[in-house]
């Protein structure tokens, strides 16, 4: 049996934007637009949140202040899926600048200057932090963090390829399911699909910014999104997303939006989320279809 974390419940109602937000009190996912790298923030019907990696530099802390308040601080979990730059450099100045209830993370053998600064001041502020393993879920109210990847810890082990440390995890909320794999790639992929695990979900992040080594044909069958998001800088030098990612997407019937040509990706889920659009006209709604 999984056992499950439960993460102190964060409500705010303090300004129309935290009070327009908590009325909506829908389950919502904004991948930030922050170049070439990966920061999704996912922001849960009971206004709890959760940072996924943290961007290449500190450009994560103004799209933040996009989608947070000016005053709001506090940041219930921050998960590291790997620690490569384009995902771990900018958590670094959110712990100086927010509070941050806990730590999820993938830690393989990995010298790295910034990973290293990243677990000093993790260290240095006594931030309880958690090695990801598919043993142990997260709750945040009625949201749900499955972690589906690394199977088993992996701490200090040394890795030929360390987008395959990735953590992969489901967010489920009510109908809605959400499957963020960070930089997983096909190996990674396969082992997913050998493990017999439930993978569907509406919503899929795009592992490694859309490179052709993620996003098999067998994986995205299985998982059967509706919907694929996809983060990756404008113009970068390595051809994120690849074309090959592109059209099994569109085989599949798969819609895609990435932040290099749209811009930050804020998703809200549910049958009442168009409201928010007359706020924001920028979001996008994403209704059930089922009960």
């Amino acid at each position: 049996m999984n056992k499950f974390i439960w993460i102190a419940l964060v409500a705010w109602d303090l300004c129309v934007g935290g009070s327009l937000l908590k009325w909506d009190a829908h389950l919502q996912v904004h991948v930030l637009d922050i170049g070439q790298g990966d920061a999704i923030l996912v922001t849960t019907p009971e206004q709890n949140h959760v940072l996924v990696d943290g961007s290449p530099d500190s450009k994560v802390l103004s799209e933040l202040g996009a989608v947070l308040p000016f005053f709001f601080r506090d940041i219930d979990l921050m998960v590291l899926t790997h620690p490569h730059a384009d995902h771990v450099n900018g958590l670094i100045p959110v712990l100086q600048r927010f509070h941050v209830g806990a730590i999820l993370m993938s830690a393989p053998a990995y010298p790295s200057e910034a990973f290293d600064a990243f677990l000093r001041e993790v260290a240095a502020q006594g931030i309880p932090v958690y090695m990801a393993e598919a043993a142990t879920d997260f709750a945040l109210g009625d949201t749900t963090l499955d972690v589906l990847f690394p199977f088993s810890p992996a701490t200090g082990e040394v890795f030929e390829n360390v987008n395959n440390a990735s953590v992969v995890m489901k967010v489920t909320q009510g109908p809605w399911r959400v499957l963020l794999t960070g930089d997983a790639e096909k190996e990674v992929e396969a082992q997913l699909l050998a493990a017999g695990l439930d993978l569907e979900a509406d919503v899929l992040k795009a592992g490694h910014h859309g490179s052709h080594s993620s996003s098999t044909e067998a994986f995205l069958e299985e998982v059967a999104p509706r919907l694929m998001l996809i983060s990756c800088g404008t113009g970068n030098t390595y051809g994120h997303p690849h074309r090959e990612t592109l059209e099994k997407a569109a085989a599949l019937g798969i819609l895609v939006l990435r932040t290099d040509t749209d811009g930050r990706l804020d998703i809200v889920f549910g049958d009442y989320s168009w409201l928010r659009s007359i706020f924001a006209p920028s979001w996008r709604s994403f209704s059930s279809s089922r009960s």
